[in-house]
């Protein structure tokens, strides 16, 4: 024992090192804390007052803190929560709260911020995190509690929290959580972020008007505050108010030309309404005042890239690599635009510098559609096949790919092989069961066509794209026309605005001897996409109804653009063989 307490004892100066201020008798600053994204620190400095602990919570400490040197955060926490309970003391605790929000561990959190509130009632940061917990558990009656407390302290908020527990909840928790946001409003009328809140739980319960005026009201009180700037604008595309919502966030950008989340918010808005040139002059404005910043850099490459300034958007993608900043979106990029160019060996020169990380996957889908388009097959075949076994999570896309390719070289029945094999490993994705049901067409499989599209309907009855297909085939084939229309019109029903589906829509009506209502649904579709295949039986619906002329000036404008077409050469050969 003797040895022990000598040990002890030499810890003991240790401990008065690391753990000064962690036995205070006085009270810590008050103030809102924010979680760090690294462990909190082991060596908080302080001149309090300190009072010694009994061996048994000085061991467990100094065992804490050795742990968390070592990266055993986990082992600090539970030392630190026995001892905060134990010891009561209000650094302690602090710390117990601070390591467990590092390591997301929220019951810890909510139990340690709890006790630290009760320790010290007049602690700012321990109610703040103690809110934030509540809410997170759903206890919203005493987070509010908590929060009314806050302001009534003058406190900063944060009610991101709040936002973030309430958006799985319930209409009653939500219309709960308004009424008493409602009642604090009225102790605290000139607080912008009580409004903001408001108008944005009101957004979840789509009282759009309501969420308007909150947002509106909260820029009233504070004209700077960005998240309200940004939360109006969205709420006026919400109502359709869409020309007033560019207006309001054009004024915004004047108004706070510094300000970086709204000059992208305009821009992405100009984006939306066609505007690509003064996108591109918005992001250019903000790419001088923030010269450095990889994502308005890489923003104004691709809308210079879509404004067909090739050369810019090549400039902003090379410096992106330069300063080593998004590196994989740029090589991506780059190899896209060298692969339309037909630059085949710069695409895949930049296609293999993409690493691990969200682009690889289509990265290395173009790399082997490069290949492919070079006439390399085999190394298409090898780079998809490496892919399967690297991400074996993103597989499918890999065997959806490769099919893609294998069919542009008519080779269709090893498409199919290739898709037995990944719907043995996939039974239930319905992209390889759909892709597998069109090639099972090209070759005249239509039982097992069908097969693969009803067992999409029955997993997804409201899948658009099986409903129809299937419809559509039966259409074609000029067979049980009754279950063709039904399963186009539920298609319909759910997508009226598909050209496809409009084209269905008119060719099962003109199979079944309405080519009048036949007419108006293929016009339709061809106004919106002029597909070959519309094109053909908007020609053939016209043809039959005496509209010869213009049938054949649809048909050879779309053999014009599509040479190749065998749908177009087909019916052409059916109605003009007899008529010279």
């Amino acid at each position: 024992m003797l040895i022990f307490k000598k040990k002890l004892n030499a810890a003991a100066l240790f401990a008065s090192l690391i753990l000064a201020g962690c036995s205070t008798m006085g009270t810590p600053t008050s103030g809102t804390q924010t979680t760090s994204a690294t462990p909190p620190s082991t060596n908080e400095n302080s001149t309090q007052i300190t009072r010694p602990f009994d061996r048994e919570t000085l061991y467990d400490l100094l065992v804490a803190e050795f742990a968390g040197k070592r990266n055993r955060a986990d082992v600090a926490l539970g030392k630190y929560l026995k001892q905060a309970h134990k010891s009561r003391d209000p650094m302690v605790t602090a710390r117990a709260t601070r390591i467990a929000r590092y390591l997301g561990a929220h019951q810890a959190a909510l139990d340690s911020a709890i006790l630290w509130s009760e320790i010290e009632p007049d602690n700012l940061e321990a109610k703040q995190i103690a809110a934030t917990e509540l809410i997170r558990f759903g206890q919203m009656d005493r987070a509010i509690n908590l929060l009314e407390e806050l302001l009534a302290a003058n406190a900063k908020v944060n009610f991101e929290f709040l936002l973030q527990g309430l958006k799985g909840a319930d209409q009653d928790r939500r219309a709960y959580v308004l009424q008493r946001l409602n009642q604090l409003i009225e102790t605290h009328p000139n607080n912008e972020q009580l409004w903001f809140t408001k108008g944005a739980i009101e957004q979840m319960e789509k009282r759009w008007e309501s969420a308007l005026e909150s947002f509106t009201r909260a820029l009233e009180i504070n004209p700077q505050y960005s998240n309200a700037i940004l939360a109006k604008a969205k709420q006026l595309n919400a109502l359709g108010r869409d020309q007033e919502a560019l207006t309001f966030t054009q004024q915004a950008t004047k108004d706070f030309p510094k300000n970086k989340r709204i000059g992208m918010n305009y821009a992405r808005m100009l984006i939306r309404s066609q505007q690509l040139e003064k996108a591109q002059g918005e992001f250019g404005r903000l790419a001088a005042l923030y010269p450095n910043d990889p994502d308005l850099i890489l923003s104004l490459a691709l809308i210079s890239w879509e404004n067909n300034l090739t050369e810019n958007a090549k400039i902003h993608l090379n410096r992106l690599i330069t300063m080593r900043q998004r590196e994989n979106e740029a090589h991506t990029y780059l190899g896209r635009i060298a692969a339309t160019e037909r630059d085949f060996d710069e695409a895949i020169a930049h296609f293999e510098q993409v690493r691990r990380g969200p682009q690889y996957p289509q990265a290395r889908i173009q790399l082997a559609l490069v290949h492919a388009h070079k006439g390399q097959f085999q190394e298409a075949h090898e780079v998809l096949d490496a892919a399967r076994g690297e991400m074996p999570n993103k597989e499918i896309q890999f065997y959806l790919a490769e099919s893609e390719i294998l069919t542009e070289q008519e080779k269709v029945a090893e498409a199919i092989e290739l898709l037995n094999e990944a719907a043995e490993k996939h039974p239930k994705d319905t992209g390889i069961l759909y892709t597998r049901a069109m090639l099972l067409e090209q070759v005249d499989d239509y039982e097992q066509m069908e097969i693969d599209l009803r067992a999409i309907i029955s997993r997804e009855p409201e899948n658009t794209a099986a409903l129809n297909a299937l419809g559509y085939t039966f259409a074609d084939r000029n067979e049980r026309l009754d279950e063709a229309e039904e399963l186009i019109e539920k298609a319909y029903k759910l997508s009226p605005n598909d050209p496809a589906i409009i084209d269905s829509m008119g060719w099962i009506k003109y199979r079944m001897g309405d080519a009048e209502t036949a007419l108006t649904y293929l016009r339709r579709a061809y106004d919106a996409y002029q597909d070959q295949e519309i094109a053909a039986h908007l020609g053939e619906v016209l043809w039959v109804m005496g509209n010869q002329q213009e049938a054949q000036e649809i048909w050879n404008k779309a053999l014009e653009e599509n040479p190749k077409s065998k749908v177009l050469k087909q019916v052409m050969e059916r109605f003009l063989s007899n008529n010279p």
